[in-house]
């Protein structure tokens, strides 16, 4: 069901520049080589989004925002959007994730502001949620290629390679992900990084979280095993709060019997001593935004499928917007760590 709401605009401060550029660095719990050592904690996390310098001759306006919602990784407690238009919140069918709405006629203003706070609980393995297992359309989806998440000669090669041996679901996917460690860089020094290329991830063998589970996601699915896309943040241990200094993302894949196992190929490549943590640990201090690539919107944009979809996306006159801005904030409420 769509709901209507309308509140007025709480004015922040924002970095400017496009989403592209705005991602993961490598946050202090991320960075670090400590495992965690709480299996839940309590945050709040300020999502605020900014759309920048729109033409004063625009015709119409429209804005999505991912919204957070309860999965097995976080129970959201509350969600308070502060938005000085009219908006809508709805589910977008093929993934499950809530999205907001706004349409702007004119005057269009030069700038926009949407914030949207969070408390949530951040959960660790041994408290996670059971999920209700997929429907055999949704493992469906998650056995085929999709956008630039390709399947061709080189991946299906690829991942014949790293399952040499292995019997098992389990030990295919262990297999695919200590290829994706061994053959990858995290190197953002080559322009091309960040956008989830296979294609580029094969050639080049760099890139950063976002291309390494591109790699992985493919090659899982080449040997139909059911794998998807996860994105969000990484919540500090280090500091009761601040500024994250970008996006992070991660990978599931799916075995019978028992369900969902994430990945972090990337973390794991910066930290080989934690590589059989990152493989199936259910991390308490991740923060999810949205699940899948190549998105369809509702209300459904007249642009491309979404590839990632973390940042708002903007329609100006139907035509995809790219100068808007991302600024996460978090405060640790119980201060989930060992004294």
């Amino acid at each position: 069901m769509v709901r209507w709401h309308a509140h007025w605009l709480w004015l922040v401060v924002l970095a400017g520049g496009g989403w592209v550029a705005w991602e993961h660095h490598g946050s202090a719990s991320a960075s670090s080589p400590r495992l965690p050592v709480t299996s839940e904690r309590e945050v709040t996390c300020v999502y605020l989004a900014r759309v920048n310098h729109l033409p004063p001759e625009a015709r119409a306006l429209d804005i999505w925002i991912p919204l957070a919602k309860s999965a097995a990784e976080q129970r959201i407690l509350q969600r308070d959007v502060r938005a000085p238009i009219p908006y809508t919140v709805a589910q977008e069918p093929d993934y499950g994730n809530e999205i907001l709405h706004a349409t702007l006629e004119p005057p269009i203003p030069e700038h926009l502001e949407i914030t949207i706070e969070y408390r949530a609980q951040l959960i660790g393995a041994d408290a996670a949620r059971a999920e209700a297992p997929p429907t055999p359309e949704e493992l469906h989806r998650h056995l085929e290629a999709s956008g630039l998440v390709i399947i061709d000669e080189e991946v299906r090669a690829r991942a014949r390679r790293a399952t040499a041996g292995q019997l098992t679901p389990l030990a295919q996917a262990r297999g695919l992900y200590d290829h994706v460690r061994g053959s990858m860089a995290y190197d953002k020094t080559v322009p091309g990084w960040g956008r989830g290329d296979t294609r580029r991830a094969c050639r080049l063998g760099t890139g950063n979280c976002t291309d390494f589970h591109s790699l992985f996601i493919s090659m899982a699915r080449a040997q139909s095993l059911p794998a998807r896309f996860k994105i969000g943040v990484v919540i500090p241990q280090e500091r009761p709060s601040g500024v994250i200094a970008g996006y992070h993302c991660w990978a599931e894949f799916y075995v019978n019997g028992r369900g969902w196992m994430p990945v972090d190929a990337s973390e794991a490549w910066k930290h080989p001593e934690l590589a059989d943590y990152y493989f199936g640990a259910r991390d308490p201090n991740r923060f999810l935004i949205s699940v899948g690539r190549d998105l369809r919107l509702v209300p459904r944009q007249q642009g491309e499928p979404v590839n990632i979809f973390f940042a708002p996306y903007v329609e100006v006159d139907g035509q995809p917007f790219l100068d808007v801005g991302v600024e996460v904030r978090f405060e640790d409420l119980k201060q989930g760590r060992a004294a």
